[in-house]
């Protein structure tokens, strides 16, 4: 049989290839990257992938076998670590998975996406991701996509336990090889597979495997739907062709291992680098490619920071960082360090969209780690080839009940029975260790971590290749392979919820029950395994999570699984009774309505907010009855509208509460009875000064059995309000209306008089509107009966006041004498309408209408 084989590694006599220390990496500050542009994408349809895949599956392929040292590394202790086996340290009492199956989140659907016999390649480096209409299962040798259900559909299932047999009906099922042919004519390997909400586009990251210089490949969906009328545009570039060109043997070495990660802005690459010969690890590169780059055409931008980490010291196999936030503006890559255990290393990526600056390197000191064991399994004597202690997938996501943002990332250590991290000693087992990282745009901080652990004496599980991710609600999920001494291969996963003590996790459930031993015969124990999982979370509703897995499906065969959970259900809501009548929309009530709920096993209502398919809804039984304006407050509270019409008085309804993922509760309401309808709604009433003019412009929400509005217009006093005009009603659920005083004072007070259909009124409030550069002139009580006063400023002194009646005779008149203000009696006076005059010293007037009334 032929096999494709990189040497296996004799790591205790690597060459290392000292370029610098941990300290000096620290120091030497940010590095500005120059973005190189590459060639052109080239585009080929779906339907052509298949035809030639079609064609390559006649022909028996030998098994492809990647080889890969074991003892990679061998970093110093950290003496600052704490030796624990989370942080904070965890109450006694608190959960840490032990031995022993419980519930988790619900497994929904559960399927096996692709198998050793398909993709004809060890190790698998299973993969996959959910997209809003598909669901892609990878591995080394095999890209499947298949058509998902729906969140609120019934589970895709298939056996979990021996089976050889795949969920039927891919969309498209491609040789990897095939898939990339258009960019390389090397075997391809390490596939990375990411659905980018933000784009609505799957990203395939992938390596060609020429020994000296090989390709970085990349794949860029036209849309979010693979199917033979889609496809795809691909692009490489070749590491060490790329500005600024590496040193030897650097340079015209191997690129192992790409790490993806994408956000807003790039795409974020990691990689582990080899020497040709593949005898010696040189170091560690991140390359940023600009999204907009792939997006299209082409050409391909990428930026190259090598040796970010070297043989010695720095970042360990970066993996790239997922961010959906639509906002981020600074990228991220994380690995563990290269010279001491217990340390990861974060660099930050600056205006990663345009020309990328990255970070020097940021320390965190975390609980104590250790080199991760080769798992033993049931069968005697062989164990899996676990590699080491690098970390796997990383994601940023947001809490959306804390508004928090935070770093997620797991890898495999071996563990005492206290999960304590542990490099030497009897008695160790492989633990799922986990983080939860905060402050990523400061100084980032470790929030929390945990281990997944055994803590069982004897024939303790191991738990190997974690991965783990946060949903929109704060829960999280770790998948995982797990196996023991008396244990078949298996996939499993445990949860965390929001509310749980930091540090902590519930106990794991299996996804499977293998029953076949892993052995095949073209490969030695420790045998290949791995090399990653992936845990994601649903792009539909923010809260359904996905994890792709690695287990034994059938003898000496590994199985890549699609597990998809359910969150908990929405919280249980608190009877409203009878609400409220509200206010009158057209001939409907509408009333606003606060629900509460109790949390009971982390149930809670959510809505993962704007950008997602899939909402948080409430719905309502009775004849004419709608539900708007919702509005999640916290996971125990919603507020809403009922519309209700008047005829269903006194009834009891029915409310169902459905969460995101189609899960639902229900209670019930009743409508109230002897409502008085509130004929106007107001929305606003305003006034301004446009051109010496008063301008009022007013708004309502509805208008019931309403007939008219008055507008009413009073002095600077604010009192004595006059009718200046009238506008009918509309008559409709909620208008605007305006209204123009051209003859305004240099102070005027209005409000409007609603009249109803039966005469009955209401008022607005008061509004003030000063019209600038007139001299100030107002005369009140407006309606007056004895005394009407006369204000004025500076310019009228030395003036005249004069009363006119209808007929423009003077009926009063006399000289301003006194300090801004005049006292007219006009007791002795007609009732009717008059007119005041003042004319100021230099000839000007002014004149204001004025009504006299007699009791």
């Amino acid at each position: 049989m032929n096999f494709w084989l990189q040497k296996k590694s004799a790591w205790a006599a690597i060459t290392c290839i000292l370029l610098t220390s941990t300290a000096a990496l620290a120091q030497q500050g940010e590095i500005v990257g120059v973005p190189h542009a590459g060639a052109m994408g080239i585009t080929v349809s779906v339907a052509d992938i298949q035809a030639k895949t079609a064609i390559a599956d006649l022909t028996l392929k030998p098994v492809h076998l990647k080889l890969e040292g074991g003892a990679m590394r061998h970093p110093a202790i950290n003496p600052a670590a704490p030796q624990v086996a989370s942080w904070p340290p965890a109450n006694p009492n608190s959960p840490n998975s032990p031995n022993g199956i419980t519930a988790t989140q619900t497994i929904h659907s559960n399927f096996l996406g692709a198998t050793l016999g398909e993709a004809g390649s060890v190790p698998p480096d299973n993969m996959g991701d959910i997209g809003t209409t598909q669901v892609c299962v990878a591995a080394n040798g095999r890209l499947k996509f298949y058509t998902r259900n729906t969140v609120c559909a019934a589970a895709q299932t298939t056996v979990t336990t021996t089976s050889n047999t795949p969920l039927a009906g891919p969309a498209l099922n491609a040789d990897l090889d095939v898939f990339f042919s258009s960019v390389t004519a090397a075997g391809v390997s390490d596939p990375h597979v990411r659905f980018d909400r933000l784009t609505s586009r799957w990203f395939i990251v992938a390596i060609d495997l020429l020994a000296s210089s090989n390709r970085c490949v990349i794949a860029v969906s036209s849309g979010p739907t693979v199917t033979s009328t889609a496809n795809f545009t691909f692009f490489s570039f070749i590491y060490d062709a790329l500005t600024p060109v590496p040193p030897s043997p650097y340079a015209g070495g191997f690129f192992d291992y790409p790490t993806l990660g994408i956000d807003a802005n790039a795409l974020y690459i990691g990689g582990r680098m080899f020497n040709a010969a593949g005898t010696a690890y040189t170091g560690a590169s991140v390359f940023v490619v600009r999204k907009s780059s792939v997006l299209g055409a082409g050409p391909i931008v990428t930026t190259a920071f090598h040796q970010i980490g070297t043989a010695a010291a720095g970042i360990y196999t970066p993996q790239g960082v997922d961010n959906d936030d639509p906002t981020a503006t600074a990228g991220y890559v994380i690995g563990v360090d290269n010279a001491v255990f217990s340390q990861l290393d974060i660099h930050r990526i600056s205006t990663p969209g345009g020309t990328p600056t990255a970070s020097a390197v940021i320390a965190l000191t975390v609980p104590t780690t250790s080199s991760p064991l080769n798992q033993v399994n049931s069968l005697a004597g062989n164990t899996l080839d676990v590699n080491d202690d690098r970390v796997f997938a990383a994601m940023i996501r947001k809490n959306k009940i804390t508004g928090i943002s935070s770093l997620w990332t797991a890898h495999a250590i071996a563990v005492t029975t206290a999960g304590t991290g542990a490099n030497s000693g009897a008695g160790r087992r492989n633990g799922a260790r986990w983080y939860q990282i905060g402050n990523l745009s400061t100084t980032p901080t470790l929030t929390q971590s945990g281990t997944l652990f055994d803590a069982a004496a004897t024939n303790a599980r191991g738990f190997i290749f974690p991965s783990i991710a946060m949903s929109g609600q704060g829960h999280s999920v770790i998948g995982f392979t797990t196996a023991s001494a008396v244990n078949f291969i298996d996939c499993g996963v445990a949860g965390r919820y929001r509310t749980d003590a930091n540090g902590t996790i519930q106990p794991f459930t299996l996804a499977t029950s293998a029953s076949t031993t892993y052995a095949p015969s073209f490969d030695a124990s420790p045998f290949r395994w791995g090399d990653y999982t992936q845990t994601v979370v649903d792009p539909l509703d923010d809260m359904t999570m996905w994890s792709f897995i690695q287990y034994a499906n059938a003898s000496n065969s590994w199985g890549v699984r699609a597990v998809q959970l359910k969150a908990p259900p929405p919280a249980t809501p608190t009877a409203p009774g009878t609400i409220g009548c509200g206010s009158i929309v057209s001939t409907n009530y509408v009333t606003p309505v606060t629900l509460n709920g109790t949390s009971v096993s982390n149930s809670e209502f959510y809505d993962p907010g704007t950008g997602y398919t899939n909402r948080l809804a409430v719905t309502t039984t009775g004849a004419g009855v709608s539900i708007s304006s919702l509005v999640f407050v916290s996971p125990t509270q919603i507020t809403f509208n009922v519309t209700w019409p008047p005829a269903l008085a006194g009834t009891t309804q029915t409310l169902t509460i459905t969460n995101p993922d189609c899960q639902s509760v229900t209670t019930t309401y009743t409508l109230p009875t002897g409502c008085t309808p509130i004929p106007v709604r107001w929305i606003s009433f305003t006034g301004r000064e446009q051109n010496k003019k008063a301008v009022l412009n007013w708004a309502t929400a509805n208008e019931y059995n309403n007939k008219y509005f008055i507008i009413e217009k009073s002095g600077s006093n604010n009192s004595g309000f006059a009718e200046i005009g009238r506008i009918n009603s509309k008559n409709v659920n909620g208008d605007n209306y305006d209204f123009t005083d051209n003859d305004p004072a240099a102070v005027n007070y209005y409000r409007l008089k609603q009249v109803d259909n039966d005469g009955k009124f209401t008022y607005s409030d008061v509004v003030l509107v000063k019209i600038s550069g007139k001299f100030k002139f107002t005369a009140y009580p407006n309606p007056a009966s004895n005394k009407l006063t006369v204000e004025y400023d500076e310019a009228y002194r030395k003036g005249n006041i004069s009363l006119l009646n209808s007929d423009g005779k003077k009926v009063l008149s006399r000289s301003i004498a006194g300090f801004n203000r005049e006292v007219l009696d006009v007791s002795s006076l007609a009732a009717g309408m008059y007119i005041i005059e003042i004319q100021a010293a230099n000839g000007e007037k002014q004149q204001q209408k004025v009504l006299i009334e007699r009791q």
